[in-house]
């Protein structure tokens, strides 16, 4: 096998610099990373992806990250890793009994930190049934891809401009411009985007999708007579022009 492990890891941060640094360093080793810079959007990412670990800094800027454990149990039983720049022992001890698995401080050691992750990711291959269904509906788009003047990043989970400006999308906005990039030139019915973007507590009907059709393409711009990124055809649904890729 190697170091290919291809393991997902879920960074819930919302410093910047801290993000990139701790990216960088996974990335080096083969990890695939999801951010999200507060706690529900960490839910809403959990919702539709599988994650292999979550790496969890507690001054989030909507709340106290130890009040999400329990939410993120709710969705999955991945390893939950707290990194924390204040060490308090009642901290440790409160987040350890909220369901977190194990608990870092800052400023970490990287190899340390590493080291710590592959044995939460060990502990956890060896107790989970190797029958788990992958909930990753989504896109099996890897890397950013240019549509109009934005760039969709599924790593991030969002779209940006050029200078790095977010694009302000919800999770299921985000799935449903992923559905419709991955199949672009198709037309494809309502019911097939509904589908992209049901989960277990909510099914989506056909007229969702027209409201959130509006809504995307007012946020990336499409707001034209008629729409030039995504179409509507008529008597079937909407089609992604392949010209809008970049």
């Amino acid at each position: 096998m190697g170091h290919h492990n291809m393991d997902t890891i879920l960074l819930i941060e919302d410093d910047k610099l801290i993000r990139q640094m701790l990216r960088d360093t996974l990335e080096r080793k083969n990890y695939i990373i999801l951010e999200a810079m507060n706690g529900k959007r960490s839910l809403e990412i959990l919702e539709h992806h599988n994650v292999n670990l979550i790496l969890l800094d507690l001054t989030l800027p909507d709340g106290n990250g130890a009040n999400f454990i329990p939410h993120i149990r709710e969705k999955t039983n991945a390893p939950v890793i707290i990194v924390s720049g204040e060490y308090c022992k009642d901290q440790k001890v409160k987040t350890l009994n909220a369901g977190a698995d194990d608990y870092i401080e800052k400023p970490f050691d990287p190899d340390l930190l590493i080291a710590r992750i592959n044995a939460n990711l060990r502990r956890y291959k060896d107790i989970k049934p190797q029958s788990s269904v992958t909930r990753d509906r989504i896109t099996h788009i890897d890397d950013q891809i240019r549509i109009g003047q934005w760039l969709y990043d599924p790593s991030r989970y969002q779209i940006f401009t050029q200078d790095g400006t977010e694009g302000e999308l919800t999770s299921s906005e985000f799935i449903l411009l992923g559905t419709l990039i991955q199949n672009a030139g198709r037309a494809l019915k309502r019911e097939e985007l509904c589908e992209s973007i049901r989960r277990d507590s909510y099914i989506p009907t056909p007229r969702a999708i027209d409201v959130k059709i509006t809504r995307l393409r007012k946020k990336i711009g499409d707001n034209t007579t008629p729409p030039k990124i995504i179409r509507t055809i008529r008597g079937v649904g909407y089609m992604l022009s392949e010209d809008a890729i970049g």
